[in-house]
């Protein structure tokens, strides 16, 4: 009879453990692919159960032929995702609409893949698809959908438009993901109503034209007093400055000031109240006859984002000989507040559709956010 160590006992696997542990993995995996694979998400991110802020209703399964677009990246970063089917809901707002009846499509398919933001374009929308991502989610069929005309008794409403994947679609979350809806054979053209949700303000800037303060001088020999326009914008690396100026002086310089508060100065001999000191000074060049010195930009200026939030004081200057008191002609002030960096687009879109079968091709796009749409 042979007896082992306790040390040889003790190093010996549990068979008893090792399954414990094993069932343990294959339930914590089990219970993860099942959250993943069963959640439910929007693009654009947050409209589960919440209403978007908008309708879209003249574009999808509204034109006789069509390749929508969408592209996401509200959810870059947010965790792997299972999409094994596609919704859409009315706008819940909207009142009665007797054109947003039942209707059905052929050749319906719907495709998914990724996408690289810095590269979207509105030709070739084929080339919005990383290479090797796109996946046929649902092989083409013909598609109903129901009359919609009425609106609904509580916002959000129903998700009326459900159609199951054929072959799901994983999403890791490290990229924009496209999905695209191509049809053809619509056989009624009509508005067809959606809820929708903006996304961002702008893809490249933040603006603002202020508010004017004071009144503008009449320069002399101008029968209309001076006209002034200010655009300042913020692109994250860098301000720009946009602006506009008639009816100055003719033939004189003109200037553009800007200062960090409002004078609100009555100068004696100035034709009206300083609201800009030259703290910063910038010669805009000679008006010619009429007065004209046209618009352009102050480009490249550098971002500052301390400055964001403040505001800003601008006045036109020209020279006047002809004033009676100081040789000068102001405009009115305008007061801007420095813009905050702009919130960019996180879902855009494209269409390429036909109204009627032998019309020519439409493309459009991009454009700022997207119609609620629902994967599980």
């Amino acid at each position: 009879m042979r007896i082992r160590s306790r040390a040889a006992a003790l190093s010996e696997p549990n068979p008893k453990r090792t399954d414990n542990n094993m069932l343990t993995r294959i339930c914590l995996s089990t219970a993860l692919l099942a959250t993943v694979a069963s959640a439910q998400i929007t693009s654009p991110k947050g409209y589960v159960t919440t209403e978007g802020t908008s309708s879209h209703n003249y574009m999808l399964f509204s034109k006789y032929e069509m390749r929508w677009q969408g592209i996401d990246r509200s959810h870059v970063g947010a965790g792997a995702k299972v999409m094994n089917e596609v919704a859409w809901r009315r706008d819940g707002t909207s009142t009665t609409y007797s054109t947003w009846t039942a209707r059905t499509m052929s050749n319906w398919e719907m495709n998914m893949g990724l996408a690289d933001w810095a590269t979207l374009q509105v030709t070739d929308l084929e080339k919005n698809y990383k290479t090797g991502s796109k996946v046929q989610v649902v092989k083409p069929r013909t598609l109903s959908v129901v009359d919609i005309s009425a609106p609904p008794t509580t916002t959000p409403a129903p998700w009326t438009t459900v159609v199951k994947f054929d072959a799901p679609f994983v999403y890791t979350g490290s990229d924009p993901f496209v999905w695209e809806v191509i049809y053809s054979g619509n056989t009624v053209t009509t508005d067809y109503s959606f809820d929708f949700q903006y996304v961002g303000t702008s893809s490249t800037y933040s603006s603002t034209g202020g508010t004017a303060v004071g009144t503008d001088c009449t320069a002399t020999g101008m029968t209309s007093a001076i006209s002034t326009y200010v655009t300042f914008y913020n692109h994250v690396t860098k301000f720009r400055i946009y602006y506009s100026l008639y009816n100055m002086p003719a033939n004189s310089p003109a200037f553009m000031w800007i200062d960090g508060m409002d004078q609100n100065l009555t100068v004696p001999g100035l034709c009206t109240k300083l609201h800009a000191m030259p703290l910063i000074n910038i010669p805009l060049g000679v008006s010619d006859a009429t007065g004209r010195v046209g618009s352009g930009y102050i480009d490249n200026l550098p971002y500052v984002p301390s400055v964001i939030g403040n505001d800003l004081y601008f006045q036109y200057v020209g020279v006047d000989l002809g004033q009676a008191g100081l040789p000068f002609a102001l405009s009115a002030g305008r007061k801007i507040t420095v813009p905050a960096d702009p919130v960019p687009y996180q879902v855009t879109r494209f269409y390429h559709y036909k109204t009627t079968a032998t019309s020519t091709t439409t493309t459009s796009g991009p454009w700022n956010g997207g119609i609620i749409t629902r994967f599980q």
